[in-house]
């Protein structure tokens, strides 16, 4: 979708490219210290397109390149149903102008994408009722992920390996393994 910026400028901006942004901006502005982002979960209806953690708090960001798309995130029942949602803290995040504050459910929060910069237009309130079964799910399936992509990493056919004790590894070389040294 192209953007006006200042009436004058005009730049490009997509899904992706706002998603990309909306992890930077929960790293870099947020500290988060995990992020997980568009991830999907047979065990959860939502797929946030950006979902930061901080100690127990959680920051969603959903990210809109178009007034319909907007309008139909609106009518999803975890936006509806605010405890079935995700996130303790709750941002939209679209280019400059395109949505505006008396649009946005209660409690929500407004992140507007310029071309170099993200402004906070309104701050998101903290939810205290969430779907923390659904967050728990989601970190649940990176860390499956991540142990899978592990296994696969440290697993496989050589004459020097060695069976290691702990978590049931197989090492590719004795010499590698600190539990044989």
């Amino acid at each position: 979708m192209k953007v006006k910026y200042n009436n004058t400028q005009m730049f490009n901006m997509n899904h992706k490219e706002l998603v990309r942004r909306a992890v930077a901006w929960l790293k870099n502005n947020q500290r988060c210290t995990i992020v997980i982002n568009e991830l999907t979960s047979s065990c959860v209806s939502e797929r946030p397109d950006a979902l930061g953690f901080k100690g127990g708090i959680s920051t969603l960001i959903e990210c809109k390149c178009s007034r319909a798309d907007f309008h139909r995130d609106s009518k999803k029942n975890f936006r509806t149903e605010f405890e079935d949602g995700m996130g303790n803290i709750r941002y939209y995040m679209a280019p400059v102008r395109m949505i505006d504050v008396s649009e946005l459910p209660p409690m929500w929060g407004l992140l507007e994408v310029y071309e170099s910069r993200i402004r906070i237009k309104r701050r998101g309130e903290f939810f205290d009722e969430t779907n923390k079964t659904g967050e728990v799910a989601l970190l649940t399936s990176v860390i499956r992920r991540l142990e899978i992509s592990t296994a696969v990493f440290v697993r496989y056919e050589d004459d020097n390996q060695c069976d290691c004790p702990v978590q049931g590894f197989t090492v590719t070389h004795k010499k590698t393994c600190r539990h044989y040294e």
